[in-house]
């Protein structure tokens, strides 16, 4: 990754005919995309009814198979949101006016903790570390900046 850039065509026209390749496959990406999305659940629809005809491969959930793909039905789990959902978002209203009624009745608790946990925490990152471990990272910071590189990407937006 660190190798300079040695094939980058010369001429404009050379440019210009990349460039305008790199956009079309960018738009057929787009395209297709687009249509996947569309027919994605007509495909489900059709997956879950060969799911509950029985008539998967091996027992299992492929559901479409040739030489070069597998299609295999996968349910995952989704779980609702809050903002979708008035019982559990008045559910959570409650959870969080409880939390904060909990805070406010033992601020004076939780912020002697909070400080034991900053002391504690200081204690830990020194017993942790030696100073040739220290100074190894300190190395291992200045190699990788002196290694960072700026690799050239494209964004492309398309209209």
């Amino acid at each position: 990754m660190n190798e300079p850039i040695t094939t980058i065509p010369t001429s404009d026209v050379e440019n210009k005919e990349i460039l305008s390749e790199y956009a079309d496959i960018r738009w057929q990406i787009a395209a297709f995309n687009a249509k996947l999305k569309e027919i994605e659940p007509m495909a489900i629809e059709q997956a879950m009814s060969i799911i509950d005809d029985g008539a998967t491969a091996n027992g299992k959930r492929v559901v479409y198979r040739t030489d070069t793909v597998d299609i295999v039905l996968q349910l995952r789990s989704c779980k609702p949101k809050p903002e979708n959902n008035a019982d559990l978002e008045s559910l959570k209203e409650s959870i969080e006016m409880e939390a904060e009624k909990a805070c406010h009745r033992n601020r004076k608790q939780i912020a002697d903790i909070e400080r034991k946990i900053v002391v504690l925490q200081s204690r830990l990152a020194i017993l942790q570390q030696t100073d040739e471990g220290r100074a190894y990272q300190a190395e291992y910071a200045e190699r990788e900046r002196q290694l960072t590189t700026l690799e050239p990407i494209l964004s492309v937006k398309l209209k």
